[in-house]
This record gives structure tokens, sequence and C-alpha cells, in this order.
């Protein structure tokens, strides 16, 4: 096991509420209109695509605006090695190991499932960042945390100063990213001269969502959060989930906003269940590829767009209503060779 590495100078600036973040290149991201995929949706009015696949490193994603925050608290804190977990597949996972190594910072990731059966993608960025890998077999999200608090136990045993991030950097600190994103596209509709009256994400451990709720009621209007669960799982509250967090991430920027009960709005996009390709995936997929030349990931934006086009199709969302799409990025796993054979028939 390689020891701590010499610490980087990334650039801190001071972010929303105060907080500090490091720089890791996330920027402003655009706001696209896609006429002809907006048509594929059923839609009349416009979509606009959120490029957060364009945000921060090693091919980007939503995690990084999370990382931003969490890994500012992380040198704060005098850590010399980050602990995260996730799916063998997991973006987060990825992002983290290439921010962690552009801070001078060991990265441990502990990944639940098989190595070799979900070979490739970002398990490829994982090792190239230099992170140390540490498989267990497939479990619950507590189960693997447990994993990761004790690899924490035996780094410290050695001398060292890990700092653990739970899946997907979901805390009211990383949700701050997504607080701030969402006053990014309040600005961005007010400089376009428009509105929107939706805004659409992937949900899975909550923490966008939660960031993006908290930031809607700091700016006191703007389009509704709709979240796509793409899990599903039955042992777990992701609406609760997802209120707590954005009401923690107020508190923590010092405001006395409050996110009402009714605007935690999750919809069921999960399909079979986590991870696996269906056919509505599949073709929203193909879709945003030939007519937009836009990538979607078979985990998470495929999902949430295939459940998009539902909901214009039944009428919840209205199809002269403009709906922001939030792209949370993924893209790597589509090259992992068994998503490759699920989407390619």
């Amino acid at each position: 096991m390689s020891g701590p590495r010499a610490r980087l100078e990334l650039p801190i600036s001071e972010g929303l509420g105060g907080l500090p973040k490091v720089d890791l290149g996330v920027g402003q991201t655009p706001l696209e209109a896609k006429p002809a995929l907006a048509q594929w949706l059923g839609l009349l009015g416009t979509l606009l695509v959120k490029r957060d696949d364009l945000a921060g490193p090693a091919m980007g994603g939503n995690k990084a605006r999370k990382l931003q925050y969490v890994i500012a608290d992380a040198l704060r804190h005098g850590a010399d090695c980050l602990i995260t977990v996730g799916a063998v597949q997991s973006n987060h996972a990825r992002i983290t190991a290439a921010a962690g190594a552009m801070a001078g910072l060991q990265v441990h990731l502990v990944l639940d499932g098989d190595a070799h059966d979900m070979r490739g993608g970002n398990l490829v960025l994982d090792a190239l960042s230099g992170a140390q890998t540490h498989f267990v077999p497939r479990q619950s999200w507590d189960a693997r945390q447990t994993a990761a608090e004790t690899l924490a136990g035996e780094l410290r045993g050695q001398g060292r100063r890990p700092y653990l991030i739970p899946v997907g950097a979901s805390t009211p600190l990383g949700a701050v990213g997504y607080a701030e994103a969402y006053l990014e596209i309040t600005g961005q509709l007010r400089a376009a001269g428009t509105s929107a009256t939706w805004l659409v994400n992937a949900s899975g451990s909550g923490g966008t969502q939660g960031g993006l709720l908290a930031g809607r009621a700091l700016a006191g209007d703007g389009p509704r959060v709709i979240g796509i669960d793409i899990d599903k799982s039955p042992d777990e509250d992701l609406g609760g989930t997802v209120a707590k967090l954005a009401a923690d991430c107020l508190s923590l920027i010092g405001s006395a906003a409050t996110v009402p009960a009714g605007d935690v709005v999750l919809v069921d996009g999960a399909g079979p269940g986590y991870g696996q390709v269906f056919p509505g995936s599949r073709e929203a997929v193909r879709a945003a590829l030939r007519t937009a030349g836009l990538l979607l990931d078979p985990v998470y934006t495929s999902k949430a767009f295939a459940a998009l086009r539902e909901l214009v199709a039944a009428g919840t969302i209205p199809s002269t209503d403009t709906v922001i799409f939030l792209h949370t990025g993924g893209l790597p796993a589509l090259f992992a060779p068994a998503y490759e054979a699920a989407l390619i028939e």
C-alpha cells in the first residue's frame, strides 16, 4: 500500500454560504436547447439540457459539484486519504478517484459487485487515477459503509488520516453544490430572457435532488424539481432522505428558508432494478444520440429520460411546458462490456 502523497495546491475559493470549495474545473455548464429530442419526448415546448456531464474531471458528472465542497472539507481537516463506496461501475467513485489525485490524496474505493463481470468503463479510469480498489460482495449500502469504516480503522492504525465520503457524496455539504447549481440555472434562464416549469433529474442517493430543492428554496421561485428514482430500493426512504438533505443543506449555509413537503417529488424510473437496462432506457440512449448527438448513460440518465417521456405522455408534464433535463453524466459505463451487450441487441 502506498504512503501519503505530496499535497497539491488546488485553488480554494468561497462558495455558497461562505463555505470553502476546491477548483475541480466545474465552471458554469451549458444549458442547451434540443428541439429534435424534445419532439421525441412528445414536447411541443422547449427542452433544455443542463450539461453537467461536462462538469469536472475524468469525463465529468454531477458528483464533481459535490466533491468541490467535500474535498475542501477533507483538506481542512488534514486528511491524507479519502475513502468512499459505490457499485463496481460507480461514477462517484471514478470522479472521487480523479479529484482526490488532483488534491494529492490517496483514494480508496470500496466497491460492491463482481469486478470481472462489470469490468472496463469506470474501473479503467479508477485504476488510471491511482485509486486503491477494495471489492466486497454485493450487499446493502449500510454494509458497504461498514466495510469502509473498517478500512478507515485499519488506515488510522497505520498512522494515516482518512476522510470518509458516503455514497454519492450525498451529505448536506455535498448538496450545497447543487443548491449552487440551481441558482446557476436560474441565472442562465434570466440571462436568456426565458423561464422553465420543470427540472428533471436522476435521483439515486438523493444529494443532487436535495441540493436542487434547497436551491429552489433560496431562489424563492423557479422550475419545480422532479426526481426520477433509478433504484427503487424497497428498504430505502429516498423521499425522506432527499427532504432531510435539503433541510440540512439550508441550515449549513445559514438560511432560514424551508422546503415544503409537497416539493419533494419522486417518480419511479428504475425499471427491473438498479443498473439494469430495459427497453425504454435503451430507446432513450439511441434517441438522444441519433437526434441530438447526446450520450446518455445506462444507469442514470437513460432511465430518467425514459421516465420523462412517460410523464409527458401521461400529461403529468404538459406538452407545452419548458423542461430542463439535468444531465448528470456517467458516460464511461457505456463502454463497460456488460452494458454494451445490454444496449446493442
